[in-house]
């Protein structure tokens, strides 16, 4: 079955247009028999008809801006999700917990670098991008308690934009 908004819009339009037609010859023929049933029903199908034809344009409008809006919402989300797990491991790079040179030089530049273009990221909202960017400069100066902070700000900031969908 075809779950397009179009394709909705027209069932839905459908399902209408008869459910109000069988009405209205129900309710003419208790009225006054035959041709006030035919009468009501072709009134009431063709204004429900009429009607549909008219509000599909701004329905499915409206079914495309919200779709857009869950998109773009789903989308900052994710990649908020994604700056944290790409922080997270350049932080565990800079500090790991096996000693300092447990991690060689070039991995921990390699973690900075995706961690960098994960906080430049397009689509991402502009309180995560400072908030990345405050852990990122707290892990660069090996400011390990300020570390701690600015990643659970970060964190915080990433469940506040969930919170807001």
């Amino acid at each position: 079955m075809d779950t397009t908004p179009e394709q909705m819009s027209s069932r839905t339009a459908a399902a209408w247009t008869v459910a109000l037609t069988i009405l209205g010859g129900l309710t003419g023929l208790a009225w006054d028999g035959p041709f006030l049933a035919v009468t009501c029903a072709l009134s009431l199908g063709g204004g429900a008809a009429l009607a549909t034809v008219l509000s599909r344009r701004r329905m499915i409008a409206t079914i495309r801006e919200g779709e857009g809006k869950a998109a773009a919402l789903g989308y900052a989300d994710g990649i908020g999700d994604m700056v944290v797990l790409g922080i997270s491991a350049y932080r565990t790079a800079v500090f790991p917990l096996s000693g300092p040179d447990a991690v060689d030089a070039a991995e921990r530049r390699a973690r900075r670098k995706a961690a960098y273009q994960l906080t430049a990221a397009e689509g991402l909202p502009h309180h995560l991008r400072e908030a990345a960017a405050a852990a990122l400069e707290a892990i660069d100066d090996a400011r390990d308690s300020d570390t701690e902070s600015a990643f659970e700000a970060l964190m915080k900031a990433v469940h506040e934009q969930r919170r807001r969908a």
